[in-house]
């Protein structure tokens, strides 16, 4: 079977994970984000254009071309691992609702949630209050799990796009320029208008190749 991942799916992904040309804290909640240069402490994550971690480092700067096939390379192992997760059927929008969940809370999360057993168990109208119970991060200074409006945010569009094909929220993150960099123009995580060709991820564990839309990994760049 051809997974296929529709441009609006992967659209809101690249805005909910937000893109940042450069070497930042994913702790920081300053915008734009502090470019994180050799020496730095990092409470948090090291992480690079849509929430890559594998092979950031501090200093590190990279293009808008290079965001998107680290991108790509991110997606990849993700669908895998879902594909891999998931047992029962479900259409192509709710697995892009899962793997914006997925690609936010961990695999390792995903695999041992009640979220996935349920959905497994044929819970299909469980997924949305699944989804919304993981809107909470520790505070760094209590301890504290607390409840974070842009996770609430995040789970309503998953949401809603599980139960009626469609996101009902959206919170695009602009792209930030390394403060010491030469002044490049911005780059928004608004998608250009749509385009027939396909990108493929690569095959799942279960033969099932993932396609979305180029035209979801295209950005707009502003002057």
């Amino acid at each position: 079977m051809t997974r296929r991942l529709s441009a609006e799916a992967l659209a809101h992904l690249r805005q909910w994970e937000g893109c940042v040309l450069y070497a930042y804290d994913d702790k920081d909640g300053s915008r734009p984000r502090a470019f994180i240069r050799p020496g730095m402490a990092v409470h948090g994550t090291l992480t690079i254009g849509y929430g890559h971690t594998e092979t950031v480092q501090p200093g590190m700067r990279i293009t808008q071309a290079e965001a998107d096939r680290l991108f790509q390379a991110d997606c990849a192992p993700r669908i895998a691992a879902l594909d891999a997760m998931v047992e029962v059927p479900i259409t192509d929008n709710q697995f892009g609702a899962l793997l914006s969940w997925l690609f936010n809370v961990g695999e390792g999360a995903a695999r041992s949630s009640s979220l996935i057993r349920r959905l497994n168990a044929g819970e299909y109208d469980a997924v949305p209050a699944e989804m919304a119970k993981w809107n909470k991060q520790r505070n760094r200074t209590t301890g504290q799990l607390e409840v974070v409006t842009g996770l609430v945010n995040r789970r309503a569009a998953e949401a809603g796009l599980w139960a009626r094909g469609t996101f009902v929220s959206s919170a695009a993150e602009s792209v930030a320029s390394p403060p010491t960099a030469p002044p490049p123009a911005s780059v928004s995580n608004r998608v250009t208008s749509a385009s027939t060709s396909s990108v493929t991820f690569g095959r799942s564990s279960r033969g099932r190749t993932a396609i979305v839309s180029a035209s979801a990994l295209a950005c707009t760049r502003q002057g």
